[in-house]
């Protein structure tokens, strides 16, 4: 597809961007406000010119690339503006950054690139530990339930840390989301019933009760 129809195609069901906020998770948009973008009553904010959007998309391909150099025991593929779809349920829907493929035993998985500027203490515990924030990997739990061939998958995070001083610390992480697909069955269990329930409501044109965020 070409950039436009990939653009359409990402309104007709549940993208991983949008799994947070089915779940109540995300720190952008409720339940609701994602409903009311898939009905049609309230356009998607265009942040697509925003200056740290434009520098993740940027960021994208060189990561990509060096995690390639990183990583010589995995083939990583990209097809840009693909989506996969779940082969039962058409509406759950993802476009990951990268498909990763093990050249020894060849099973798939996915790569996921998020160029992100901190600017708080704060927000930077949130990838401390390995650890990322529930909003990411609930974006990740997308393309283990939209493709039943994945198997594993890593997310690399740029981290641009806005010191204090005016000074500007960097530094490349991966995280290993899972290492076989058993590892998440039970947050896919939890996950595939929430997104039939979202859709079921934009099918019906029902507004769904918003999920308030946990405090």
């Amino acid at each position: 597809m070409n950039r436009e129809q990939w653009l359409q195609a990402r309104t007709k069901g549940i993208g991983s961007s949008d799994v947070a906020a089915v779940l109540g998770l995300s720190p952008y948009k409720t339940n609701v406000e994602l409903w009311e973008e898939k009905m049609g009553l309230r356009k998607p904010k265009d942040i697509s010119d925003v200056e740290y959007v434009q520098n993740g998309t940027n960021s994208e391909d060189p990561l990509r690339k060096l995690f390639a150099v990183d990583y010589p025991d995995l083939e990583v593929r990209h097809v840009e503006n693909g989506i996969m779809i779940h082969p039962k349920h058409d509406f759950i829907r993802c476009s990951p950054d990268g498909i990763l493929v093990e050249k020894e035993t060849g099973r798939l998985g996915f790569l996921e690139i998020k160029r992100c500027e901190i600017a708080s203490g704060q927000a930077y515990l949130k990838w401390k530990d390995g650890a990322i924030p529930d909003y990411y990997y609930t974006q990740t739990l997308q393309y283990f339930l939209a493709n039943p061939k994945i198997q594993f998958g890593y997310l690399r995070a740029y981290l641009i840390r806005h010191m204090a001083d005016g000074s500007i610390f960097r530094e490349i992480r991966d995280y290993k989301i899972a290492d076989t697909r058993e590892e998440v069955e039970e947050d896919l269990k939890y996950l595939l019933p929430k997104e039939i329930e979202f859709w079921e409501c934009v099918k019906q044109r029902r507004r769904p009760a918003l999920i308030l965020p946990i405090i």
